[in-house]
């Protein structure tokens, strides 16, 4: 249930998280210290500290000094990281990837495998690993209190139902109520990339910022948004579909949502693996054949193939376009870099880098994911956690 910010139970709660979190981060520390930084009076400090010790997110351990008028030491507090668990779930095109994760981000339970098949077949075959990875997790099931679930779809985040999601679920599908009889609820679901920038706010590059733009670079191209905070979805769950983004100013052809954008076909994985035929006969000594993938682009690229260089500079000329355009209109603190195709390496980033700096006269900051490709798993399990009251990411 939400709780409105306005009302005691809601005033209560956010004062309950403040608590937790300066817990979490100056442990040990004592009800006076937590009393003084929150500028709240020390029996309203006990009364809801008592209640989170009852609740086992918080105990009791040793003392500190005195003052120097005397008195009774104060005691101390100290976070308690496995009391709760969320499970975070990324589901792929090519893969699905589970974790376990306690009320600090640590993982203690991680499962990863192949989900090739389409549809509602896809979809049974995760709900059938993951109950199993539950059973066999070392985590006793009463501990873990929600379940998030990243899905490469525009999705209602409200309601977990697939909107659309080409090449993945031909059909509508509601996430969130397939999964409800087998796994912890309630059960949160988002598009992948919002929830990969939830996961760097977390525990990667985004951690310490409020406005955050992830870039997920991989078989289609798509951008997580925070801004002041808040993961920014528009108002039917379209933001961040970047890779629908004119290239080309002439372009008049009509475009569906099923289809790749402008910017994936020049400039994601899938879109330079096919370009490739076009540009064969022009290369005769190229390596590359209609097979190649994108990781094998970038390695031909590093051992001087002439047809891979054009192909990653053309990628590299249309994500700068992109990005100068993010910056443009949002201005975040931070452009994070994730995706398969991120992995090309620093050198990569770089010439993004240098070229984004020609077309835009404002400083930024570009760098790369730092969960690589658990970013949206974690970023279920964050979702999980902050949606049913268990934790703050960012400063209210």
């Amino acid at each position: 249930m939400k709780l409105e910010k306005g009302t005691l139970a809601g005033i209560r709660n956010t004062n309950r998280i403040n608590i937790l979190e300066i817990v979490k981060e100056h442990e040990p520390v004592s009800r006076a210290k937590i009393a003084k930084v929150l500028r709240m009076s020390r029996s309203n400090i006990s009364d809801i500290v008592e209640s989170l010790i009852d609740e086992g997110l918080l105990r009791e351990e040793g003392t500190g000094e005195s003052t120097s008028q005397g008195g009774r030491k104060p005691v101390h507090l100290r976070f308690v990281a496995n009391a709760k668990y969320a499970l975070g779930i990324d589901i792929g095109g090519t893969k699905t990837i589970a974790l376990l994760a306690d009320l600090k981000g640590n993982v203690v339970q991680r499962l990863k495998f192949s989900s090739h098949r389409e549809g509602l077949g896809a979809l049974e075959n995760i709900r059938n690993e993951i109950t199993k990875f539950l059973v066999e997790s070392n985590v006793q099931q009463e501990k873990i209190v929600a379940t998030g679930i990243g899905v490469p779809a525009i999705t209602d985040y409200k309601t977990g139902e697939i909107i659309s999601a080409p090449g993945l679920f031909q059909e509508q599908i509601n996430v969130r109520n397939f999964f409800k009889e087998q796994l912890p609820n309630p059960i949160f679901v988002d598009n992948d990339v919002n929830m990969g920038v939830i996961g760097e706010c977390w525990r990667g590059n985004g951690t310490g910022f409020s406005n955050v733009t992830l870039l997920a670079i991989g078989t289609g191209i798509g951008a997580g948004i925070v801004i002041n905070g808040q993961v920014y979805r528009g108002a039917t769950g379209f933001a961040g579909e970047i890779g629908y983004l004119q290239v080309n100013p002439l372009e008049d052809k009509t475009i569906e949502v099923s289809h790749f954008g402008p910017l994936e076909t020049m400039a994601s994985g899938r879109g330079i693996e096919k370009l490739i035929p076009t540009f064969l006969d022009r290369y005769p000594d190229t390596v590359l054949t209609c097979t190649t993938t994108a990781e094998g682009i970038f390695a031909a690229m590093r051992n001087g193939d002439e047809l891979a260089q054009d192909l990653v500079d053309n990628m590299v000329k249309y994500l700068a376009f992109a990005i100068s355009n993010i910056i443009s209109i949002l201005n975040p603190q931070r452009i994070i870099i994730g995706g398969g195709v991120a992995q090309a390496g620093e050198d990569f980033l770089h010439r993004i880098e240098s070229r984004v700096h020609k077309l835009i006269p404002v400083d930024f900051e570009l760098v790369p994911a730092g969960l690589g490709e658990d970013a949206s798993a974690y970023g279920a399990a964050a979702t999980a956690l902050l949606a049913t009251g268990n934790m703050q990411l960012f400063s209210s």
